[in-house]
């Protein structure tokens, strides 16, 4: 039998009123004591007994005794609570908490996948889980149920409960083959979407088991995200990342591409992917600029990018990738150039000159030997001895009304002549005096 199925037996000495009985343990639960690594102990009754009095024979860390499990929440209103309702119903028909039934059918699950009939496995394995919930029973039992889906290549079934384990029971100790199996099923599911010639709309698969039934690509980074939120130290979450990074590039969704690049480089400074994710990180970057009229802060970041790529992979830059990395800043540049350029054509056509100028001037400055300066000078040529600022219309109307309170505040603040340097600094001369200067 595979360790990882394993699943000892245990058995139960129940008699109509002796030990093990829900009777017995309710008279004797007060006089129980409790022995690490055992279990309950009643004085004159031989054995160990959990915690809700059943008698056991196997380790106490394999049916997790819990010495302090609290009262599960009935919620705000109790009586129409479809949990507690369901719950209720289980129990009166004998389906509610039972260790004993849930080991019985683990052991059932383990030898129908012993036999490789793993559809009727999932199904003990799933029974096992539901009657003793919380407990390391459930949570193995749910790796088995998720494995038995996962070797009878049904992986949306796989996926989901290997995803309700690791919600379920976080710390469990199969933690890295979940891991393992989750990315074989995101890397299988991602490589079959873009492989397949023609796609049905909203990603529909009527037919093959092996996928999803709706949005095959979509599930695929919804496993990505789950292996790096649920193991962030594991050595897939940058695999994962860097993955999901390059499935959003090449659906052209640029924003959510340069997110997971910048996620990587920020959150995984030691991975090994940290350079291709500054340079595929600068593409998508420029590929998220969308003209000079619309927001210019993807250029902005795209230029600290390749500030930062230049400066930390210096000695690794090959002559090509330098070269391409040269061409890229040049074209960085000519798209601030102009975008200054179409601001300062703004400014103009509202009649706000002074503006304009200022722009106009900031371009010749910024960049004063580039084709964006000469276009700047001679656009200012062109400004020269226009008004600053268009005619308030109707400025008589305006003057008929009076000024506000912050308005005639600000108008009698004197202005502040640039020149004058405004900071003095009190000193203590030698004779007591107070100078400035």
């Amino acid at each position: 039998m595979p360790r990882w199925l394993g699943g000892s037996a245990a058995t139960a000495t129940d008699a109509a009123e002796g030990p093990g009985t829900p009777e017995w343990w309710r008279s004797n639960k007060k006089r129980a004591e409790f022995v690490p690594g055992e279990g309950f102990r009643v004085e004159g009754v031989p054995g160990f007994f959990d915690q809700d009095g059943r008698s056991i024979d196997a380790p106490v860390d394999e049916i997790t005794v819990d010495l302090h499990r609290a009262e599960e929440s009935k919620g705000i209103l109790p009586g129409v609570d479809p949990k507690l309702a369901a719950q209720k119903v289980k129990e009166a028909v004998g389906l509610g908490p039972d260790q004993q039934a849930a080991r019985k059918f683990l052991a059932a699950g383990v030898k129908l996948f012993e036999d490789k009939r793993y559809a009727a496995a999932a199904k003990e394995f799933e029974k096992a889980a539901a009657r003793w919930p919380r407990s390391d029973i459930a949570s193995l039992a749910l790796f088995n149920q998720a494995e038995s889906y996962y070797w009878d290549d049904r992986y949306q079934d796989a996926s989901e409960t290997y995803l309700k384990l690791l919600t379920e029971h976080p710390s469990t100790p199969k933690l890295d083959i979940t891991i393992e199996r989750m990315w074989a099923i995101a890397q299988y599911w991602e490589k079959t979407h873009f492989a397949s010639p023609s796609r049905m709309p909203f990603g529909y698969n009527p037919i093959e088991k092996t996928r999803p039934t709706f949005d095959t690509i979509g599930n695929s980074i919804k496993l990505y995200d789950s292996i790096r939120m649920n193991d962030p130290t594991g050595p897939r979450a940058d695999d994962s990342i860097m993955t999901t990074a390059g499935i959003y590039y090449q659906r052209q969704r640029y924003a959510d591409a340069d997110y997971h690049y910048s996620l990587l480089r920020q959150e995984y400074p030691r991975s090994d992917y940290q350079f291709e994710a500054h340079l595929l990180g600068l593409q998508a970057k420029l590929m998220r600029y969308q003209g000079p009229d619309y927001d210019g802060t993807p250029l902005t970041e795209a230029r600290k990018l390749e500030e930062r790529t230049r400066l930390n992979f210096s000695g690794r830059l090959s002559q090509e990738q330098l070269s391409r990395l040269n061409e890229t800043r040049g074209r960085i540049q000519a798209m601030i150039e102009e975008r200054d350029l179409r601001m300062a054509a703004y400014y103009e056509g509202t009649k706000q000159h002074r503006a304009a100028r200022i722009v106009l001037n900031n371009v010749i400055k910024q960049y004063p030997s580039s084709p964006a300066a000469e276009k700047a000078r001679d656009q200012l040529a062109k400004l020269e001895g226009l008004p600053d600022a268009p005619d308030e219309p109707m400025e008589w109307l305006v003057e008929m009304f009076p000024q506000n309170q912050e308005r005639s505040a600000l108008d009698g603040i004197a202005p502040m002549n640039p020149r004058v340097d405004v900071t003095r600094i009190a000193e203590q001369g030698t004779d007591g005096d107070t100078t400035t200067r």
